[in-house]
C-alpha cells in the first residue's frame, strides 16, 4: 500500500465529505442541532473507518518481523506463521473494516491467533 496514494485518497474523501455536509445542510435548512450532528457523525464514521482500515494495514504492524514473532497468550511459546488472513472488524461508528495480518498457530498448545499488532 502506497502511503502517498493513501494520503491523497484521505484528502479527496475529506473534501467530498465537507462538500456533502454543506449540500445536505442546504437541503435541510430547518434541521435541528441533533439532526445536523447525526448527519455529520454518519459521514465522519465512514471517513474514520477508511482511515482506520488504511492505517492498520500500513507499515510494520501488518507484517511479522523475522525473529520477532508474537507469542501465545496462553503458554508464551512463539507463534508459527500460517500466512496472511483477512479479518473484518466493526468500528465504533458501526462501519465494517477489513484488516490483513499474519495468522499464527502455537506449536505447543495449538491455539490459532490473529495478532492485533
Amino acid at each position: 500500500m502506497d502511503k502517498k496514494k493513501v494520503s491523497q485518497e484521505w484528502q479527496k474523501m475529506s473534501e467530498e465529505m465537507n462538500a456533502g455536509i454543506a449540500a445536505w445542510r442546504e437541503q435541510h435548512p430547518r434541521a435541528t442541532f441533533r439532526e445536523i450532528e447525526a448527519e455529520i457523525d454518519r459521514r465522519m464514521d465512514e471517513y474514520r473507518a477508511k482511515v482506520l482500515s488504511d492505517t492498520a494495514n500500513l507499515g510494520a504492524s501488518a507484517e511479522w518481523i523475522e525473529g520477532e514473532a508474537p507469542v501465545c497468550p496462553a503458554c508464551g511459546a512463539k507463534l508459527e506463521g500460517r500466512g496472511k488472513k483477512k479479518r473484518k472488524l466493526q468500528t465504533r461508528g458501526g462501519n465494517e473494516v477489513e484488516i490483513e495480518r499474519e495468522q499464527g498457530v502455537c506449536p505447543v498448545c495449538g491455539q490459532g491467533i490473529f495478532p492485533p499488532r
